[in-house]
């Protein structure tokens, strides 16, 4: 299996219609951050209907270096998810929902970009939204359990895969709570 992005874990399915859409996006950077395996996961809901249309989780960048972090994994996870949304589904307007506060925070302009790291994956996903109507909304992990097990699944699928075993997360070894 190729790690550079897995595919949808279901069929894509085309609105077909323009609709209200939501985006949960999630990613993670273990067993450490920075240097982990970065992780990215998306799913792509029609509000109205409740359906799901897509969902995706992959490597949002090279494992084992030191670029390898959570925010770009989380930045990596929403610039996919709206990418999906602008090349797949006719739009009248999209919600999207992360447990990032620092991503969503960003984008309702409460922070300000500054990071050398993190500013052109900030470019890069405001680009995507131009032209868009949308909302960014924070919430609690809890409330984004779908993105977060997608992530999970692949980090866990990822070490089996490569490492014939799953490595301790940081939440697992105690390094975070």
């Amino acid at each position: 299996m190729e790690y550079n992005r897995k595919p949808n874990r279901e069929p894509s399915v085309h609105a077909a219609d323009p609709a209200l859409l939501t985006i949960y996006f999630d990613g993670l950077c273990e067993p450490k951050n920075p240097g982990g395996v970065p992780v990215y996961a998306f799913i792509v809901s029609d509000t109205t209907t409740g359906r799901i249309l897509t969902q995706e989780a992959g490597l949002a960048g090279a494992p084992w270096v030191e670029s390898a972090t959570h925010d770009l994994a989380e930045y990596t996870a929403a610039i996919m998810g709206v990418k999906w949304v602008r090349e797949h589904a006719p739009i009248v307007e999209l919600s999207i929902y992360g447990d990032s506060k620092p991503v969503i925070q960003l984008l309702n302009k409460v922070y300000k970009a500054r990071s050398r790291e993190m500013l052109p994956l900030f470019n890069e996903l405001t680009g995507q939204l131009e032209g868009l109507s949308w909302k960014a909304v924070w919430v609690p992990r809890e409330n984004n359990s779908q993105a977060d097990k997608l992530t999970n699944d692949f980090y866990r699928d990822y070490c089996i895969e490569h490492h014939g075993r799953v490595l301790p997360t940081m939440r697992d070894t105690g390094a975070i709570s």
